[in-house]
């Protein structure tokens, strides 16, 4: 059960990115221009999100091992 406290931490964490990528939506809908330094920024969070994703379908793979 160690393991719900972590789940809770990520989840948290996710909503507050996604409330992160809805602000930068409207600041580029509404405020101000994109800039190529934006979408530098924007490919490097699609990277580490693809990167995070891949991370988390391999837990599924991992067997149980205690060490003695």
């Amino acid at each position: 059960m160690d393991s719900l406290f972590v789940f809770a931490d990520i989840l948290k964490s996710l909503k507050r990115i996604q409330a992160q990528v809805s602000n930068l939506n409207n600041t580029y809908a509404n405020v101000e221009q994109r800039t190529a330094i934006d979408e530098a920024l924007i490919d490097q969070f699609n990277v580490s999100a693809t990167q995070i994703i891949a991370e988390a379908d391999a837990l599924k793979g991992v067997t149980f091992n205690p060490q003695p």
